[in-house]
């Protein structure tokens, strides 16, 4: 048994970590909040910057904790797999910078077939490999933190709705730059996707791929209002679920400008994601035993989902309309792009052709009838990509991770009691990802990668409050 002196102690560690973890909140969540508006994070500058101040945070946590000989309330160990994986493709990403090219077969190219082109390095650019890897350690460190932070999970619902208005913030602007300033970005004329919603992004897909992520929350989190013990004190009445402080009136008018903003995107798989995403959080939250009245207000979410869609494309639709029409024609060119990526795949099968690379690979294997018109820096498919980039081992970690992770949120949601809604908002928003990163890149732009790491660890965290029903909330 622990001595009153230990006990004292381990007390003290506790406070200290916990006013640390409460800390920490407000510049992750502001990092996450403020990325989208740089262009949605695109430019290596800001990779540097996102990566400088997380690493700041890193440091904090880490030399407070050491100062104070404490321990993490979710440490390495725990982690073992998942980073143990993640350090695998980080690894690699340093073997495809190092001088042994060599190892790597000859690059033919389409202009001429008789030339060859040698690499030094097994990356045709390792200094863009260099910077995948900073933004590949940036998001393993991010992982660690909002993990550490959401641990309590009182902090973890706050955070969670920090999130939430924050993408709510950001679908406000949009539709104020949309349809009061010009259509322009943030007040920078648009020089693409006119007519469409984009925020703070240069790319209507990735901006929708954002706003779903924020709609799968706004489901997930009216969800609990209805059907869950509420987590802090206040008006439990029918009165308060709905229209009090955080209730399911309050949250359902950010989800409808959510779900509005999203349509006016005019992205075709954008909204399907997101339409995935918070039906299958609706159907999860189904398959758990609530009363009568929590499940007629889950089957009347149910049935808002394409109502309020339809509005959307009442109002904004004009454009996305005419693009559905479009497909057809659409899909005919992204299958001969994936043609072409999957000849560069099948030349570099293992090795691929390094990190952030595909931009300057991809022209090599570029032919008709995919446009000469268009650069293609981007192979629109997040699988295809990862293969293209690191080979189909390595290129699958990544898909490997986020698999295992996905996995251990289904058994911790059949385990959950009271905490579905974190776990629901874990599963969502892997399948918004998983949906949308089939024929696009979403995933591959910072500012998204940013909330998909966040909501991610957020939902993750809570198979140790599982773990441990026996300990104490004050983490």
């Amino acid at each position: 048994m622990e001595t009153a002196k230990e006990m004292r102690k381990t007390m003290r560690y506790h406070s200290q970590r916990f006013r640390l973890n409460n800390q920490l909140v407000w510049p992750i969540a502001g990092i996450v909040f403020l990325a989208p508006f740089a262009f949605g994070s695109t430019k290596p500058a800001f990779w540097l910057l996102w990566a400088m101040l997380i690493s700041l945070c890193g440091a904090a946590l880490f030399g407070r904790m050491a100062l104070a000989k404490a321990r993490f309330r979710v440490g390495p160990r725990h982690l073992a797999v998942p980073f143990g994986l993640f350090a695998a493709l980080g690894a690699y990403m340093i073997v495809q910078i190092l001088p042994i090219g060599g190892l790597a077969p000859s690059v033919p190219t389409i202009a001429d077939p008789q030339a060859m082109i040698d690499s030094a390095t097994i990356s045709l650019t390792p200094g863009d490999t260099l910077l995948a890897l900073l933004r590949w350690g940036t998001y393993g460190l991010l992982f660690f933190l909002v993990v550490q932070i959401t641990s309590n999970p009182q902090r973890a619902r706050i955070f969670i709705q920090l999130i939430y208005w924050a993408i709510v913030l950001h679908a406000v602007i949009s539709l104020l730059f949309l349809l009061q300033f010009g259509d322009t970005i943030l007040g920078i004329p648009k020089w693409k996707y006119f007519g469409s919603a984009m925020g703070g992004f240069i790319n209507r897909n990735s901006f929708a791929t954002f706003l779903a992520f924020g709609s799968v929350l706004g489901i997930n989190l009216m969800i609990e209002r209805m059907t869950e013990k509420p987590q802090e004190k206040g008006d439990t009445s029918v009165f308060g679920t709905y229209f009090g402080r955080n209730g399911v009136a309050i949250l359902g008018l950010g989800w409808l400008i959510l779900v509005i903003t999203l349509v006016a995107t005019n992205s075709r798989m954008g909204l399907f994601a997101g339409l995935c995403g918070m039906i299958a959080s609706l159907l999860l939250a189904l398959a758990k035993r609530t009363g009568e009245g929590s499940r007629r207000g889950i089957w009347l979410l149910l049935f808002a989902i394409p109502a309020l869609t339809g509005l959307g494309l009442l109002g904004f639709g004009t454009i996305f309309l005419e693009r559905l029409g479009s497909i057809g024609e659409a899909s005919d060119v992204r299958l001969e792009l994936y043609g072409q990526v999957m000849e560069m795949i099948r030349d570099r099968p293992l090795l691929g052709f390094g990190g952030n690379s595909f931009e300057y690979a991809y022209p090599l294997f570029h032919q008709a009838p995919v446009s000469v018109d268009l650069v293609w820096d981007k192979a629109h498919s997040t699988y295809l990509a990862l293969w293209a980039e690191y080979g189909l081992v390595f290129g699958s970690l990544p898909l490997v991770i986020t698999g295992l992770i996905l996995f251990e949120l289904a058994l911790a949601y059949v385990r959950a009691s009271g905490q579905e809604m974190l776990v629901r908002c874990g599963l969502g928003t892997i399948l918004v990802a998983a949906v949308h990163s089939l024929v696009d890149f979403s995933l591959e732009i910072q500012a998204v990668t940013f909330v998909f790491v966040a909501i991610l660890a957020t939902a993750w965290a809570r198979q140790f409050e599982l773990r441990r029903p026996g300990e104490g909330e004050r983490r």
